[in-house]
Protein backbone atom coordinates (compact mmCIF):
# COMPACT_ATOMS: atom_id res chain seq x y z
CA UNK A 1 0.00 0.00 0.00
CA UNK A 2 1.18 3.50 -0.73
CA UNK A 3 2.24 5.90 2.00
CA UNK A 4 -0.57 8.16 3.23
CA UNK A 5 -0.51 11.76 4.42
CA UNK A 6 0.60 12.76 7.91
CA UNK A 7 -2.16 12.68 10.53
CA UNK A 8 -2.83 15.84 12.57
CA UNK A 9 -4.75 15.98 15.83
CA UNK A 10 -7.87 18.12 15.75
CA UNK A 11 -11.00 18.92 17.75
CA UNK A 12 -14.65 19.61 16.94
CA UNK A 13 -17.34 21.23 19.10
CA UNK A 14 -20.91 19.96 18.89
CA UNK A 15 -23.10 22.54 20.62
CA UNK A 16 -26.47 21.21 21.74
CA UNK A 17 -29.44 23.16 23.04
CA UNK A 18 -32.70 21.35 23.68
CA UNK A 19 -33.47 19.50 20.43
CA UNK A 20 -31.06 21.42 18.17
CA UNK A 21 -27.40 21.31 17.23
CA UNK A 22 -25.24 24.15 15.89
CA UNK A 23 -23.75 23.58 12.45
CA UNK A 24 -21.74 25.51 9.92
CA UNK A 25 -21.27 25.12 6.17
CA UNK A 26 -17.62 25.65 5.38
CA UNK A 27 -16.56 28.25 2.85
CA UNK A 28 -16.21 26.71 -0.65
CA UNK A 29 -12.70 28.13 -1.09
CA UNK A 30 -11.23 26.27 1.91
CA UNK A 31 -8.71 23.51 1.23
CA UNK A 32 -10.24 20.95 3.59
CA UNK A 33 -13.86 19.92 2.93
CA UNK A 34 -14.93 22.98 0.90
CA UNK A 35 -18.63 23.71 1.32
CA UNK A 36 -19.29 20.79 3.66
CA UNK A 37 -21.68 20.83 6.63
CA UNK A 38 -19.52 20.60 9.72
CA UNK A 39 -19.00 21.65 13.33
CA UNK A 40 -16.74 24.43 14.67
CA UNK A 41 -13.22 23.21 15.34
CA UNK A 42 -9.77 22.78 13.91
CA UNK A 43 -6.24 21.48 14.22
CA UNK A 44 -4.27 21.26 17.45
CA UNK A 45 -1.39 23.73 17.05
CA UNK A 46 2.14 23.55 18.42
CA UNK A 47 1.29 26.62 20.49
CA UNK A 48 -1.52 24.79 22.30
CA UNK A 49 0.15 24.10 25.65
CA UNK A 50 -0.23 21.07 27.87
CA UNK A 51 -0.83 23.22 30.93
CA UNK A 52 -3.42 21.46 33.06
CA UNK A 53 -6.91 22.94 33.39
CA UNK A 54 -8.61 23.29 36.74
CA UNK A 55 -11.93 24.20 35.13
CA UNK A 56 -14.89 21.86 35.51
CA UNK A 57 -15.25 19.41 32.59
CA UNK A 58 -12.04 20.55 30.86
CA UNK A 59 -9.75 19.18 33.60
CA UNK A 60 -10.91 15.65 32.78
CA UNK A 61 -9.38 15.61 29.29
CA UNK A 62 -6.02 15.95 27.55
CA UNK A 63 -5.04 19.60 28.21
CA UNK A 64 -3.66 20.15 24.69
CA UNK A 65 -6.98 19.07 23.19
CA UNK A 66 -8.83 21.37 25.58
CA UNK A 67 -6.51 24.31 24.83
CA UNK A 68 -7.14 23.76 21.11
CA UNK A 69 -10.89 23.42 21.68
CA UNK A 70 -11.09 26.65 23.70
CA UNK A 71 -9.00 28.51 21.12
CA UNK A 72 -10.95 27.22 18.10
CA UNK A 73 -14.32 27.98 19.71
CA UNK A 74 -13.17 31.50 20.57
CA UNK A 75 -11.81 32.08 17.05
CA UNK A 76 -14.72 30.58 15.11
CA UNK A 77 -17.82 31.47 17.13
CA UNK A 78 -16.57 34.08 19.64
CA UNK A 79 -17.46 32.04 22.74
CA UNK A 80 -15.20 31.89 25.81
CA UNK A 81 -15.72 28.26 26.76
CA UNK A 82 -14.14 28.56 30.22
CA UNK A 83 -16.31 31.57 31.04
CA UNK A 84 -19.39 29.74 29.77
CA UNK A 85 -18.57 26.85 32.10
CA UNK A 86 -17.94 29.16 35.09
CA UNK A 87 -21.30 30.91 34.55
CA UNK A 88 -23.14 27.59 34.23
CA UNK A 89 -24.03 28.17 30.57
CA UNK A 90 -22.51 24.76 29.88
CA UNK A 91 -24.68 22.12 31.54
CA UNK A 92 -22.81 19.03 30.35
CA UNK A 93 -19.66 18.15 28.43
CA UNK A 94 -18.51 14.82 26.98
CA UNK A 95 -16.25 13.33 24.35
CA UNK A 96 -18.77 11.99 21.87
CA UNK A 97 -16.34 10.07 19.69
CA UNK A 98 -13.15 10.06 17.64
CA UNK A 99 -12.39 9.73 13.95
CA UNK A 100 -9.22 9.14 11.94
CA UNK A 101 -9.43 10.34 8.34
CA UNK A 102 -8.86 7.57 5.76
CA UNK A 103 -5.61 7.31 3.76
CA UNK A 104 -7.09 8.56 0.48
CA UNK A 105 -7.60 12.10 1.82
CA UNK A 106 -4.75 14.56 1.10
CA UNK A 107 -5.28 16.16 4.54
CA UNK A 108 -5.71 13.72 7.41
CA UNK A 109 -6.92 14.43 10.92
CA UNK A 110 -7.40 12.45 14.12
CA UNK A 111 -10.42 14.36 15.38
CA UNK A 112 -11.94 14.32 18.86
CA UNK A 113 -15.62 15.33 18.87
CA UNK A 114 -16.82 17.03 22.05
CA UNK A 115 -20.49 17.48 22.84
CA UNK A 116 -21.19 20.74 24.70
CA UNK A 117 -24.70 21.08 26.10
CA UNK A 118 -25.85 24.67 26.66
CA UNK A 119 -28.42 26.34 28.91
CA UNK A 120 -29.43 28.67 26.07
CA UNK A 121 -28.45 29.53 22.50
CA UNK A 122 -25.57 32.05 22.64
CA UNK A 123 -25.32 34.97 20.23
CA UNK A 124 -22.37 33.42 18.40
CA UNK A 125 -20.04 35.76 16.50
CA UNK A 126 -19.16 33.40 13.68
CA UNK A 127 -15.98 33.81 11.64
CA UNK A 128 -17.32 34.12 8.10
CA UNK A 129 -13.87 33.39 6.70
CA UNK A 130 -14.53 29.82 7.83
CA UNK A 131 -18.31 29.56 7.59
CA UNK A 132 -20.43 30.41 4.55
CA UNK A 133 -23.59 29.56 6.53
CA UNK A 134 -24.35 28.71 10.16
CA UNK A 135 -27.35 28.03 12.33
CA UNK A 136 -29.24 25.82 14.77
CA UNK A 137 -31.04 22.82 13.30
CA UNK A 138 -32.58 19.60 14.49
CA UNK A 139 -30.72 16.48 13.44
CA UNK A 140 -33.87 15.39 11.62
CA UNK A 141 -33.85 18.61 9.53
CA UNK A 142 -30.21 18.07 8.54
CA UNK A 143 -30.93 14.47 7.61
CA UNK A 144 -33.89 15.50 5.47
CA UNK A 145 -31.71 18.00 3.59
CA UNK A 146 -29.09 15.30 3.10
CA UNK A 147 -31.60 12.81 1.71
CA UNK A 148 -32.73 15.48 -0.76
CA UNK A 149 -29.15 15.79 -2.04
CA UNK A 150 -28.61 19.28 -0.62
CA UNK A 151 -25.83 18.55 1.88
CA UNK A 152 -22.19 17.55 1.50
CA UNK A 153 -20.95 15.85 4.63
CA UNK A 154 -17.91 13.87 5.77
CA UNK A 155 -18.49 10.43 7.28
CA UNK A 156 -17.74 11.36 10.93
CA UNK A 157 -20.09 14.36 10.82
CA UNK A 158 -22.84 12.21 9.34
CA UNK A 159 -22.35 9.55 12.03
CA UNK A 160 -22.66 12.24 14.72
CA UNK A 161 -25.88 13.52 13.17
CA UNK A 162 -27.32 10.02 12.90
CA UNK A 163 -26.28 9.15 16.45
CA UNK A 164 -27.79 12.29 17.96
CA UNK A 165 -30.94 11.86 15.88
CA UNK A 166 -31.43 8.51 17.60
CA UNK A 167 -30.76 10.02 21.02
CA UNK A 168 -29.79 13.59 21.75
CA UNK A 169 -28.71 12.37 25.20
CA UNK A 170 -25.97 10.17 23.70
CA UNK A 171 -22.66 10.52 25.53
CA UNK A 172 -20.38 8.26 23.50
CA UNK A 173 -20.80 7.25 19.87
CA UNK A 174 -17.39 5.54 19.69
CA UNK A 175 -15.46 5.40 16.42
CA UNK A 176 -16.89 7.80 13.87
CA UNK A 177 -14.63 7.31 10.86
CA UNK A 178 -15.09 5.30 7.69
CA UNK A 179 -14.47 1.64 8.47
CA UNK A 180 -13.35 -0.85 5.84
CA UNK A 181 -10.75 -3.60 5.45
CA UNK A 182 -7.96 -2.13 3.26
CA UNK A 183 -6.60 -5.63 2.61
CA UNK A 184 -9.89 -6.77 1.07
CA UNK A 185 -11.81 -3.64 0.04
CA UNK A 186 -11.43 -0.21 -1.49
CA UNK A 187 -12.95 2.77 0.36
CA UNK A 188 -16.58 3.52 -0.44
CA UNK A 189 -17.79 6.92 0.73
CA UNK A 190 -21.17 8.63 0.47
CA UNK A 191 -20.31 12.35 0.75
CA UNK A 192 -23.53 13.11 -1.17
CA UNK A 193 -26.68 11.04 -0.81
CA UNK A 194 -26.91 8.13 -3.24
CA UNK A 195 -23.60 9.04 -4.91
CA UNK A 196 -20.92 6.57 -3.84
CA UNK A 197 -17.27 7.50 -4.34
CA UNK A 198 -14.60 4.80 -4.47
CA UNK A 199 -11.06 6.29 -4.42
CA UNK A 200 -9.10 3.49 -6.11
CA UNK A 201 -5.31 3.21 -6.24
CA UNK A 202 -4.45 3.93 -9.88
CA UNK A 203 -1.62 4.76 -12.25
CA UNK A 204 -2.24 8.50 -12.21
CA UNK A 205 0.02 11.54 -12.01
CA UNK A 206 1.57 12.56 -8.69
CA UNK A 207 0.81 13.92 -6.18
CA UNK A 208 -2.44 12.01 -6.70
CA UNK A 209 -2.28 8.23 -6.44
CA UNK A 210 -5.98 7.43 -6.75
CA UNK A 211 -8.77 7.92 -9.27
CA UNK A 212 -12.34 8.15 -8.06
CA UNK A 213 -14.76 5.57 -9.32
CA UNK A 214 -18.42 6.32 -8.64
CA UNK A 215 -21.60 4.31 -8.27
CA UNK A 216 -24.79 6.08 -9.26
CA UNK A 217 -28.36 5.11 -10.08
CA UNK A 218 -31.62 4.93 -8.11
CA UNK A 219 -32.82 1.84 -9.95
CA UNK A 220 -30.86 -1.40 -9.37
CA UNK A 221 -31.70 -2.21 -12.99
CA UNK A 222 -29.92 0.95 -14.17
CA UNK A 223 -26.93 1.49 -11.88
CA UNK A 224 -23.54 2.51 -13.27
CA UNK A 225 -19.96 2.20 -12.13
CA UNK A 226 -17.98 5.17 -13.43
CA UNK A 227 -14.25 5.09 -14.28
CA UNK A 228 -13.01 1.94 -12.55
CA UNK A 229 -9.21 1.95 -12.97
CA UNK A 230 -7.38 -0.16 -10.37
CA UNK A 231 -3.60 -0.14 -10.62
CA UNK A 232 -3.21 -3.90 -10.24
CA UNK A 233 -4.95 -7.27 -10.12
CA UNK A 234 -4.85 -7.01 -6.33
CA UNK A 235 -6.63 -3.66 -6.31
CA UNK A 236 -9.09 -5.04 -8.88
CA UNK A 237 -9.99 -7.85 -6.49
CA UNK A 238 -10.50 -5.33 -3.68
CA UNK A 239 -12.84 -3.39 -5.96
CA UNK A 240 -14.78 -6.51 -6.91
CA UNK A 241 -15.28 -7.34 -3.22
CA UNK A 242 -16.50 -3.80 -2.52
CA UNK A 243 -19.01 -3.98 -5.37
CA UNK A 244 -20.75 -7.10 -4.03
CA UNK A 245 -23.58 -5.21 -2.23
CA UNK A 246 -24.32 -3.15 -5.35
CA UNK A 247 -26.17 -4.34 -8.43
CA UNK A 248 -24.00 -2.82 -11.16
CA UNK A 249 -25.68 -2.95 -14.58
CA UNK A 250 -23.14 -0.99 -16.61
CA UNK A 251 -19.77 0.77 -16.69
CA UNK A 252 -19.36 4.36 -17.89
CA UNK A 253 -15.98 5.80 -18.90
CA UNK A 254 -15.47 9.57 -18.88
CA UNK A 255 -12.41 9.47 -21.17
CA UNK A 256 -9.60 7.35 -22.57
CA UNK A 257 -6.70 7.96 -20.19
CA UNK A 258 -5.57 4.70 -18.53
CA UNK A 259 -6.10 6.01 -15.00
CA UNK A 260 -9.82 6.07 -15.88
CA UNK A 261 -10.28 2.68 -17.51
CA UNK A 262 -7.43 0.30 -16.60
CA UNK A 263 -8.88 -3.18 -15.95
CA UNK A 264 -12.37 -1.89 -16.84
CA UNK A 265 -12.54 -4.50 -19.60
CA UNK A 266 -11.76 -7.34 -17.19
CA UNK A 267 -14.26 -5.93 -14.71
CA UNK A 268 -16.99 -5.66 -17.36
CA UNK A 269 -16.45 -9.30 -18.29
CA UNK A 270 -16.54 -10.33 -14.62
CA UNK A 271 -19.75 -8.39 -13.96
CA UNK A 272 -21.22 -9.30 -17.38
CA UNK A 273 -22.23 -5.70 -18.05
CA UNK A 274 -21.95 -3.33 -21.04
CA UNK A 275 -19.63 -0.32 -21.20
CA UNK A 276 -20.63 3.20 -22.30
CA UNK A 277 -18.28 5.94 -23.54
CA UNK A 278 -17.90 8.49 -26.29
CA UNK A 279 -16.99 7.39 -29.82
CA UNK A 280 -13.72 9.31 -29.47
CA UNK A 281 -12.84 7.49 -26.24
CA UNK A 282 -13.58 4.11 -27.83
CA UNK A 283 -11.36 4.85 -30.82
CA UNK A 284 -8.46 6.10 -28.71
CA UNK A 285 -8.54 3.13 -26.30
CA UNK A 286 -8.71 0.60 -29.13
CA UNK A 287 -5.99 2.44 -31.07
CA UNK A 288 -3.64 2.22 -28.10
CA UNK A 289 -4.63 -1.05 -26.43
CA UNK A 290 -5.80 -3.03 -29.44
CA UNK A 291 -9.09 -3.61 -31.22
CA UNK A 292 -9.76 -6.65 -29.01
CA UNK A 293 -9.47 -4.67 -25.73
CA UNK A 294 -13.26 -4.82 -25.31
CA UNK A 295 -13.68 -8.23 -26.97
CA UNK A 296 -16.80 -10.01 -25.76
CA UNK A 297 -18.21 -6.83 -24.15
CA UNK A 298 -21.26 -4.93 -25.39
CA UNK A 299 -20.19 -1.34 -26.14
CA UNK A 300 -22.55 1.62 -26.37
CA UNK A 301 -21.23 4.97 -27.60
CA UNK A 302 -23.03 7.98 -26.16
CA UNK A 303 -23.07 11.72 -26.72
CA UNK A 304 -24.30 14.95 -25.18
CA UNK A 305 -27.98 14.92 -24.30
CA UNK A 306 -28.21 11.15 -23.73
CA UNK A 307 -29.57 10.07 -20.34
CA UNK A 308 -27.29 7.75 -18.37
CA UNK A 309 -29.44 6.95 -15.33
CA UNK A 310 -31.50 8.66 -12.59
CA UNK A 311 -30.49 10.17 -9.24
CA UNK A 312 -33.08 10.92 -6.56
CA UNK A 313 -35.74 10.67 -9.25
CA UNK A 314 -34.01 13.06 -11.68
CA UNK A 315 -32.53 12.25 -15.08
CA UNK A 316 -28.72 12.27 -15.16
CA UNK A 317 -27.65 13.70 -18.51
CA UNK A 318 -24.39 13.29 -20.40
CA UNK A 319 -22.37 16.38 -21.34
CA UNK A 320 -19.42 16.69 -23.72
CA UNK A 321 -16.60 18.47 -21.86
CA UNK A 322 -13.53 18.51 -24.16
CA UNK A 323 -10.27 20.25 -23.36
CA UNK A 324 -8.28 17.89 -21.18
CA UNK A 325 -9.36 15.13 -23.55
CA UNK A 326 -11.30 15.49 -26.79
CA UNK A 327 -13.71 12.67 -25.94
CA UNK A 328 -14.21 13.48 -22.26
CA UNK A 329 -17.77 13.26 -20.96
CA UNK A 330 -19.30 14.57 -17.77
CA UNK A 331 -22.65 13.90 -16.17
CA UNK A 332 -25.12 15.97 -14.15
CA UNK A 333 -28.76 15.83 -13.09
CA UNK A 334 -30.86 18.17 -15.21
CA UNK A 335 -31.50 20.25 -12.06
CA UNK A 336 -27.73 20.83 -11.61
CA UNK A 337 -27.41 19.74 -7.98
CA UNK A 338 -23.98 18.45 -9.01
CA UNK A 339 -21.70 17.97 -12.00
CA UNK A 340 -19.20 15.13 -12.30
CA UNK A 341 -16.42 16.80 -14.30
CA UNK A 342 -13.82 14.04 -14.70
CA UNK A 343 -10.38 15.62 -15.15
CA UNK A 344 -11.65 19.08 -15.99
CA UNK A 345 -10.28 20.09 -12.60
CA UNK A 346 -8.53 18.16 -9.89
CA UNK A 347 -8.88 18.31 -6.14
CA UNK A 348 -5.32 16.96 -6.02
CA UNK A 349 -2.66 18.16 -8.44
CA UNK A 350 -3.17 20.00 -11.71
CA UNK A 351 -4.79 19.28 -15.08
CA UNK A 352 -2.62 18.42 -18.07
CA UNK A 353 -3.72 19.67 -21.50
CA UNK A 354 -1.48 17.63 -23.78
CA UNK A 355 -1.50 16.93 -27.49
CA UNK A 356 -2.99 15.26 -29.42
CA UNK A 357 -6.13 14.81 -27.28
CA UNK A 358 -5.85 18.05 -25.31
CA UNK A 359 -6.95 21.46 -26.56
CA UNK A 360 -6.38 24.53 -24.41
CA UNK A 361 -8.91 26.66 -26.28
CA UNK A 362 -11.62 24.04 -25.77
CA UNK A 363 -10.51 23.65 -22.15
CA UNK A 364 -11.12 27.35 -21.49
CA UNK A 365 -14.50 27.15 -23.24
CA UNK A 366 -15.59 24.09 -21.25
CA UNK A 367 -14.65 25.69 -17.95
CA UNK A 368 -16.60 28.80 -18.90
CA UNK A 369 -19.60 26.72 -19.93
CA UNK A 370 -19.85 24.75 -16.68
CA UNK A 371 -19.32 27.89 -14.62
CA UNK A 372 -22.28 29.33 -16.51
CA UNK A 373 -24.36 26.20 -15.82
CA UNK A 374 -23.60 26.83 -12.12
CA UNK A 375 -23.92 23.37 -10.53
CA UNK A 376 -24.26 23.46 -6.75
CA UNK A 377 -21.54 20.80 -6.30
CA UNK A 378 -18.55 19.94 -8.50
CA UNK A 379 -17.24 16.38 -8.36
CA UNK A 380 -13.70 15.73 -9.72
CA UNK A 381 -12.01 12.45 -10.58
CA UNK A 382 -9.18 13.16 -8.14
CA UNK A 383 -9.96 14.55 -4.69
CA UNK A 384 -13.33 15.06 -3.03
CA UNK A 385 -16.56 16.78 -4.11
CA UNK A 386 -16.68 20.55 -3.49
CA UNK A 387 -19.54 23.00 -3.25
CA UNK A 388 -20.11 25.72 -5.90
CA UNK A 389 -18.00 26.51 -8.97
CA UNK A 390 -15.37 28.32 -6.88
CA UNK A 391 -12.63 25.85 -7.85
CA UNK A 392 -13.64 25.93 -11.52
CA UNK A 393 -13.30 29.71 -11.50
CA UNK A 394 -9.94 29.43 -9.72
CA UNK A 395 -8.75 26.90 -12.34
CA UNK A 396 -9.76 29.23 -15.16
CA UNK A 397 -8.01 32.20 -13.58
CA UNK A 398 -4.91 30.09 -12.98
CA UNK A 399 -4.83 29.03 -16.62
CA UNK A 400 -5.24 32.64 -17.74
CA UNK A 401 -2.33 33.61 -15.49
CA UNK A 402 -0.16 30.84 -16.96
CA UNK A 403 -1.15 31.90 -20.48
CA UNK A 404 -0.06 35.47 -19.78
CA UNK A 405 3.27 34.18 -18.50
CA UNK A 406 3.76 32.08 -21.63
CA UNK A 407 2.78 35.03 -23.84
CA UNK A 408 5.24 37.35 -22.15
CA UNK A 409 8.03 34.79 -22.39
CA UNK A 410 7.26 34.35 -26.09
CA UNK A 411 7.40 38.12 -26.66
CA UNK A 412 10.74 38.15 -24.86
CA UNK A 413 12.06 35.59 -27.31
CA UNK A 414 12.47 32.80 -24.77
CA UNK A 415 12.48 29.13 -25.73
CA UNK A 416 9.98 26.58 -24.41
CA UNK A 417 12.73 25.13 -22.24
CA UNK A 418 13.41 28.53 -20.68
CA UNK A 419 9.66 29.05 -20.16
CA UNK A 420 9.55 25.72 -18.34
CA UNK A 421 12.40 26.57 -16.01
CA UNK A 422 11.07 30.07 -15.26
CA UNK A 423 7.32 29.44 -15.02
CA UNK A 424 7.43 26.04 -13.35
CA UNK A 425 10.54 26.56 -11.22
CA UNK A 426 8.86 25.17 -8.09
CA UNK A 427 7.12 22.14 -9.64
CA UNK A 428 7.86 18.54 -8.69
CA UNK A 429 10.47 17.42 -11.26
CA UNK A 430 8.31 14.39 -12.06
CA UNK A 431 5.66 16.77 -13.41
CA UNK A 432 7.91 18.80 -15.70
CA UNK A 433 7.01 16.79 -18.84
CA UNK A 434 3.34 17.47 -18.09
CA UNK A 435 4.10 21.16 -17.53
CA UNK A 436 5.83 21.30 -20.92
CA UNK A 437 2.68 19.89 -22.53
CA UNK A 438 0.66 22.72 -20.97
CA UNK A 439 3.14 25.31 -22.30
CA UNK A 440 2.89 23.85 -25.80
CA UNK A 441 -0.92 23.86 -25.60
CA UNK A 442 -0.94 27.50 -24.48
CA UNK A 443 1.27 28.39 -27.45
CA UNK A 444 -1.08 26.62 -29.86
CA UNK A 445 -4.07 28.48 -28.39
CA UNK A 446 -2.25 31.81 -28.66
CA UNK A 447 -1.42 31.06 -32.28
CA UNK A 448 -5.03 30.05 -33.05
CA UNK A 449 -6.18 33.35 -31.61
CA UNK A 450 -3.51 35.22 -33.65
CA UNK A 451 -1.96 36.64 -30.50
CA UNK A 452 1.46 35.35 -31.52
Amino acid sequence: MKKSAKIHKSVAAIFVHRNSIFMIRRQPYLTAFPGYHSFPGGKVDKEDSDRVFHTKFLKEYDPRLMRALCREIKEEVGLDLEEAIHTNQVTDFSELGVAIAPPFLPLRFHTHFFKIELQSQPAFMVDTNEAEWFGWQTCQDVMEQYYQGEVLVAVPTWKVIQGLAESLDAKNLGLLHLEYDPDKEVPCVEFLHNMFQLPILSHTLPPADRTNAFIIGDDPNNRYLIDPSPESETELQRLITTLVPFDITGIFLTHHHPDHHEFSNQLARHLKVPVKMSEDTLQRICSKDGADYFAGITIHTVREGDILTRWLGKDVQIYEIPGHDQGQLGIAPVSMEWFLVGDLIQGIGTVVIGQPEGDMKKYFATLERIIQLDPKIVIPSHGIPMRTTTRLKAALEHRKMRENQVLQCYKDGKSKETMLSEIYYDVDPRLLPAAMKNIESHLIKLEQEKRI
